[in-house]
């Protein structure tokens, strides 16, 4: 099983419209946030925490998904940044043993670059995002 990101629009009644199919303008496989061990592996891991970050380590107590809020999106982007500058460190402290390091930091860019798309997409169509 593995995490995904999903693009939503807030509808005029509160309900969340999750964008799916020819309504998600994003390539394929940019919903990809990576399996679902990554919950708390990588998102929710210590290492993460310690640099700062706080959307993605809310994933580790969400059995639905985490949803960021549209106007918390420029909060998330930069979040994403704090990840990536810091994806050797944590590549190094989150790296599983049946992997290399260097396996694993080209995963992890590839999933952050994956949630980044996807955030960038969903403040472009002002929403939000759902991960899980």
């Amino acid at each position: 099983m593995s995490l995904t990101s999903e693009v939503f629009l807030v509808g005029d009644d509160g309900d969340l419209d999750i964008l799916a199919g020819v309504r998600d303008g994003r390539p394929d496989g940019m919903d990809l946030a990576g399996p679902e061990s990554w919950r708390r592996t990588v998102w929710g891991s210590r290492a993460i925490r310690r640099i700062g970050a706080r959307f993605l380590p809310a994933l580790v107590s969400v059995h639905h998904g985490d949803v960021v809020a549209p106007d918390e999106i420029p909060a998330f982007l930069a979040e994403i940044a704090l990840v990536r500058a810091c994806s050797e460190r944590l590549a190094a402290e989150t790296c599983p043993p049946d992997r290399t390091v260097d396996s694993h930091r080209r995963h992890l860019r590839a999933r952050l670059h994956g949630i980044e798309v996807s955030a960038r997409y969903a403040q472009e169509a002002g929403g939000g995002l759902l991960i899980w």
